[in-house]
């Protein structure tokens, strides 16, 4: 309970008069921001602060019990709020670094896998018989259709079409025959 029976100003509070609010924010208010300013160096943030002091000292008027003056009580009660917002303002930091740590490091984990996959389908590739690795390259490097490789090499479509099938064939068997396990997705990305 607010108790200070010295100061009329504290008893018309304590009964709920908006006037006496006015006065004390009137009188405090500024000062509390600039206080609060000194803390946690963002004028934007110390108004929040000292704004939501007022709305829960309004709130819980009944309840408050000065054993100092009013001018203490509301300073040691923005610091208070000041050093709990930069306490949290650190837990956040800190949460943010982990979380940017770990996602780099998957992130990371996530590229050396796929690079020591795309090795394989390399060297893969390169094992391919010869006319069957030229349809290929022809295929999913150069973005050739089957009827252009057909014409190129002057083979028939359908041949286009077996090889390039059998070619997929070996490249998934070496990368089975390395227990690389693929999703459909990171095949179809590269191939």
């Amino acid at each position: 309970m607010i108790k200070r029976k010295d100061n009329p100003f504290i008893s018309q509070f304590k009964t709920g008069s908006i006037d006496a609010y006015k006065i004390l924010f009137n009188q405090f208010y500024r000062p509390l921001c600039l206080f609060a300013n000194k803390y946690v160096l963002d004028l934007d943030v110390a108004e929040d602060i000292v704004q939501e002091l007022f709305i829960k000292f309004w709130e819980q008027r009944d309840n408050i019990f000065l054993d100092t003056s009013l001018k203490s009580y509301l300073f040691q009660s923005v610091r208070n709020e000041c050093l709990n917002y930069l306490k949290h303002q650190k837990v956040e930091a800190k949460y943010k670094l982990h979380v940017m740590n770990a996602s780099s490091d998957v992130f990371f984990q996530d590229k050396l896998e796929e690079e020591e996959v795309n090795i394989l389908i390399y060297n893969a590739i390169q094992t391919l018989p010869p006319r069957c690795k030229q349809i290929f390259e022809l295929s999913r490097f150069e973005g050739k259709s089957f009827e252009e490789i057909a014409q190129v090499l002057s083979i028939s479509k359908n041949t286009v079409k077996n090889q390039l099938v059998s070619s997929l064939k070996y490249i998934r068997q070496v990368l089975e025959k390395n227990e690389i396990l693929l999703l459909t997705t990171l095949v179809s990305r590269f191939l």
